[in-house]
């Protein structure tokens, strides 16, 4: 598809770097802008896993149910950041609204079942196109239970995976601790899913993206955008700092900053940080080669290619916010309560600010007044999951197609 202008992409971090990548393969002639490196902000440290068994979106009354003790709770696998919580409270109240809704809730399952599906595809096919399969290991991932009650406590949860037809095997604690040598005899349950797949280093999969975009004739600039130049419903040009970019089109992936992108453009996208940690340590007695997450205690164990990474919890803050620290902390004490014995020393820690809308859903398809705005960002905890399938389904709606009835759950335009 020849055009005097390239699509400009907003945003190198992964789901801005498959979308790009995507586009590029689609015909489009396509600029990717950052102020930084691609995949030197959120994409650098998530805990690496493609997570297609996610099918319940965190807004929903179980969670509600938790946010008295959210607030009480430092250590929790789902806190509140306390110096934050002021500006949160607008946040908040949506996600009540959205949590306490059936309708809402019943929304966010039915977009994530078909989201699920093509991020399985499109991860797939995009391996085999960009040569990374150096990147990936599918050796499946394995959630394990302190307790009966606990494991009980997600069968909501598998009954609706079973519907999606995700694949799954329930285990007992001798059988997790085969899969994962090392595992405490604490553990009495766990839920195998064979068909997983995580990559080893989530940084360098966006630079491998980033690298073979370029190689194909796509052009990165360094760049922070200040405004659009728009000529009707339609955007032209994008503004940056000492430079302006013509523009045949726009997509809008920058992760928690989107929000301040789409205020530029006349719409509302109310993001804040989803806050995870994770903390490298030297992989001593490391003997597993799957994630492993601990369920009742929300984060990651990721065998990864510089070291062991333990990654996850949510807290929920204001944007630039001081790191909690603590949080890296509460990863390595649970990480040695579950695997007596394995990790060695630490070799870094990291903060990163997911983005995340109130109902828990991302924002994917055409910005609401505007005939050539897209937009792919909101992914909160599964942005990596998601990445490709973004980038398929707005490079499929920019051909002049519809997206699936159930992803009008995700429309931009939704929060006005």
């Amino acid at each position: 598809m020849e055009t005097s202008a390239p699509v400009i992409v907003v945003g190198a971090g992964i789901v801005g770097t498959a979308t790009a990548r995507t586009l590029q393969r689609a015909g489009h002639s396509v600029t990717l802008i950052d102020s930084a490196e691609p995949g030197r902000a959120t994409s650098y440290g998530n805990a690496g896993f493609i997570a297609i068994d996610h099918v319940l979106p965190l807004a929903r009354p179980s969670t509600l149910k938790r946010v008295p003790r959210m607030l009480m709770d430092r250590d929790g696998p789902l806190t509140v950041h306390p110096p934050s919580l002021p500006q949160l409270v607008p946040w908040m109240a949506r996600f009540a609204r959205a949590a306490y809704s059936a309708a809402e809730v019943k929304k966010g399952i039915d977009s994530f079942g078909p989201l699920m599906a093509e991020a399985n595809i499109a991860w797939k096919a995009e391996i085999q196109a960009s040569g990374l399969g150096d990147l990936f290991v599918g050796k499946g991932a394995l959630y394990v239970y302190e307790s009966q009650i606990a494991f009980e406590n997600g069968a909501e949860e598998r009954a609706l995976q079973a519907t999606k037809g995700t694949n799954f095997e329930i285990v007992d604690g001798n059988r997790a601790r085969e899969l994962a040598p090392g595992l405490s005899p604490r553990i009495v349950r766990g839920v195998y899913y064979p068909h997983g797949m995580h990559t080893i280093n989530p940084y360098r999969l966006v630079v491998a993206l980033a690298e073979r975009f370029a190689a194909e004739g796509g052009t990165i600039v360094r760049g922070k955008v200040r405004g659009f130049r728009r000529d009707g419903n339609r955007v032209t040009a994008v503004q940056l700092t000492d430079s302006e970019l013509a523009a045949t089109a726009v997509v809008i992936a920058a992760g928690r900053a989107s929000g301040e992108l789409t205020r530029l453009l006349g719409f509302n996208a109310p993001l804040i940080a989803e806050r995870g940690y994770h903390v490298m340590l030297a992989p001593d007695n490391v003997r597993f080669d799957l994630p492993v997450s601990p369920a009742e205690r929300g984060f990651f164990i990721t065998p990864m290619e510089e070291g062991l990474r333990v990654a996850g919890t949510v807290e929920l803050a204001a944007p630039h916010q001081p790191p909690s620290w603590h949080r890296a902390d509460l990863l390595v004490k649970h990480l040695k309560d579950i695997f007596p014995g394995v990790g060695g020393e630490e070799r870094s820690r990291w903060i990163g600010e997911r983005p995340s809308l109130p109902d828990f859903r991302p924002a994917i398809g055409r910005a609401p007044r505007l005939a050539n705005v897209y937009c792919g960002y909101g992914h909160q905890h599964v942005g990596l999951t998601l990445a490709t399938a973004t980038g398929r389904l707005i490079a499929r709606q920019m051909e002049g197609e519809e997206l699936p009835e159930a992803l009008t759950a995700c429309d931009p335009g939704r929060f006005g």
